[in-house]
């Protein structure tokens, strides 16, 4: 089951609640409990940000999600989706999305132009102010990609994309699966760029597929294998099921040789070892966090030959030992 970081569950909702609503209304019936989106390493599913997303529209009145100056009525994605099908290729599809979009004047303008390198999407935010963790840009930006994978009835590779914000530590790695490919921050423009395979891919989907997919939108956008083809998401989902699995144990799950392996992680603009730190910081918090294990059980369970190398680990990455950040949690 795919799942996102809780970070993104914890940003999703300030629209909202700046326009007077409570995050308790919000995720009713949903599942999720909110205190979840602040624990260190807690992911939730794919299914249960989409379910959010779409009482946030309902809530609002706004599939913009109160991240603009004027709402976007419900309906207007779908409607958007249909011009899109009617499109030439996937590339003119997209452009007629983006035409409508900007012809509702309700905050966004996004532009979709053939360049040297692929098929480029721009976007402006009227009042950038109004999304100062950078969510429904970052969502929007996503949305226009994995429409494109939707159109082609395939993943179209995603190689640049460009930010005129700093790079967000805070949640990086979970960016990078969202934006697999090169990244540039503190530019001067919002844009994506995709494989010029866009540009001329036909559209292969019938109006009885998008029936189905406005029926559950967004989740089947959401879910496209776009970053979820990733080498690095591959090996870090193998990683959480073993943090101890060798260069060569990895390279026989995902058939891929060691070296290539290595090739492919370095060109998504990581490491084994980045990938398994994570892991094992992400674990190593909730374990803290929920359960009682000791720091010798933790540091076992995490692959360190000693509990002393698993602290030293946790301080790098916290500032503080196992023992005290239980405390600070507790």
């Amino acid at each position: 089951m795919a799942t996102i970081d809780g970070y993104y569950f914890g940003v999703c909702t300030k629209g909202a609640e700046r326009a007077g609503m409570r995050v308790d209304d919000l995720v009713a019936g949903t599942g999720l409990n909110p205190a979840d989106f602040a624990v260190p390493g807690w992911r939730g599913p794919v299914e249960a940000m989409a379910l959010l997303v779409r009482q946030i529209w309902g809530a609002l009145g706004d599939e913009y999600m109160g991240y603009t100056e004027r709402c976007v009525r419900p309906g207007s994605f779908a409607f958007a989706c249909e011009l899109a099908l009617e499109g030439a290729d996937v590339a003119d599809g997209l452009a007629r999305a983006a035409r409508f979009y900007n012809l509702l004047g309700a905050g966004i303008e996004t532009r979709i132009a053939a360049t040297d390198e692929g098929l480029a999407v721009d976007v402006r935010f009227d009042r950038p102010e109004l999304d100062p963790d950078h969510y429904f840009s970052e969502f929007w930006m996503i949305i226009w990609h994995r429409l494109a994978c939707w159109l082609a009835g395939e993943t179209i590779s995603l190689l640049a994309a460009e930010f005129d914000y700093p790079r967000p530590d805070a949640y990086f790695e979970e960016f990078k699966y969202l934006f697999p490919c090169r990244h540039r921050f503190g530019g001067t423009i919002r844009r994506i760029v995709m494989d010029a395979h866009a540009l001329h891919a036909p559209v292969r989907r019938s109006a009885t597929e998008l029936e189905a997919m406005i029926a559950a939108a967004p989740l089947g956008i959401m879910t496209i294998p776009a970053s979820d083809l990733s080498v690095a998401r591959l090996v870090r989902q193998y990683l959480t099921r073993g943090p101890d699995l060798t260069l060569d144990e990895l390279a026989h799950e995902t058939a891929l040789s060691p070296h290539k392996l290595r090739r492919l992680l370095r060109e998504e603009g990581t490491t084994l070892a980045t990938i398994r730190e994570n892991v094992r910081r992400d674990k190593a918090m909730r374990l803290l966090a929920r359960g009682n294990a000791t720091v010798e059980a933790i540091a076992e369970m995490l692959g360190y030959a000693e509990a002393r190398s698993f602290t030293r680990a946790f301080r790098q990455w916290t500032g503080r030992s196992p023992s005290a950040w239980r405390a600070g949690t507790g």
